[in-house]
């Protein structure tokens, strides 16, 4: 006869079976753990760029400022005024005072200590006599002029540049000194040649000798002088108020406009000053008083 275990114990067996199965189904995996991301290599660009500004940056000179003389010839008064203000424009903390004379009476204020930074004659020998005393160096040519006869315009007395040698003509010059006196007693000695005695004749009848080539034209315009010689570009400031009557180009020799910088330290605003003059905008406004270029 076989043999049967208790009830409760196949019971109990189920159970603990059924328990077994449960804890282990219910069991959660281990879970991997999550990985920490690996930090983007941060980008060296803004750290670049901020070092590459600074260190190349853009290196700008630094602005001109200063006041300046400038001592010019007096036939330079209009277009040196002009050129003045280009040039404050350009930059405004500049400022430029003008001295204007005969070129001789300005070398000479210059060597005898006058303040001046620029020297701008109308002619080689003065700007010589500031080179020589060693207080300006490497002048440069920066304008040409002309002489000519200028007569009131009211007055016809004095219709060809021979008729300056009629007598009982009044005649009024610059010194002999003053640049344009001296162009217009060279073009007498060279009217000579082919006239002898003409120059002589011309001088006898001289009866002013002004210090500057406007002084000789204020004459002339206020009818005190039959003629004066001068330079073209005043005789053109002075519009109808005169009459013009020209100088063969044989006999008239070219007037010469040198400029130079004074003293052994020019300061920058002097040197841009005179590199403004000979440059191309410089050139321009010289251009529109009747200046020739060099």
């Amino acid at each position: 006869m076989k043999r049967f275990r208790p009830l409760w114990l196949l019971v109990l067996a189920a159970f603990a079976l059924f328990a077994l199965v449960s804890c282990s189904g219910d069991e959660e995996p281990e879970s991997s753990p999550t990985p920490t991301p690996t930090p983007t290599a941060t980008t060296t660009a803004t750290a670049d760029a901020t070092t590459a500004a600074t260190t190349e940056a853009t290196v700008t000179e630094e602005a001109l400022s200063g006041t300046i003389v400038v001592s010019a010839a007096s036939s330079l008064t209009d277009a040196f005024t002009e050129i003045a203000a280009a040039f404050q424009d350009a930059n405004p903390d500049t400022q430029i005072d003008l001295n204007f004379g005969s070129s001789s009476e300005l070398a000479s204020q210059i060597v005898e200590g006058a303040p001046a930074e620029v020297f701008a004659s109308a002619n080689d020998a003065q700007m010589a006599v500031v080179v020589d005393a060693g207080l300006a160096s490497d002048p440069q040519t920066f304008a040409r002029n002309r002489i000519v006869v200028a007569a009131p315009a009211d007055n016809d007395l004095v219709q060809a540049f021979e008729d300056l040698a009629e007598p009982g003509v009044r005649l009024v010059l610059a010194g002999e000194e003053v640049p344009v006196g001296d162009y217009a007693r060279q073009a007498f000695a060279n009217a000579d040649a082919a006239t002898p005695g003409f120059s002589e004749a011309v001088l006898a009848n001289l009866v002013s000798e002004e210090a500057n080539v406007r002084a000789v034209l204020t004459k002339v315009e206020l009818g005190e002088a039959d003629a004066g010689v001068v330079y073209g570009t005043d005789a053109a400031i002075s519009g109808d108020a005169v009459r013009v009557v020209d100088i063969p180009e044989d006999l008239a020799p070219p007037a010469s406009y040198p400029i130079a910088v004074v003293g052994d330290e020019p300061s920058d605003v002097a040197q841009a000053f005179v590199a403004f003059v000979l440059s191309e905008d410089g050139q321009a406004i010289l251009a529109s008083f009747g200046f020739s270029a060099p």
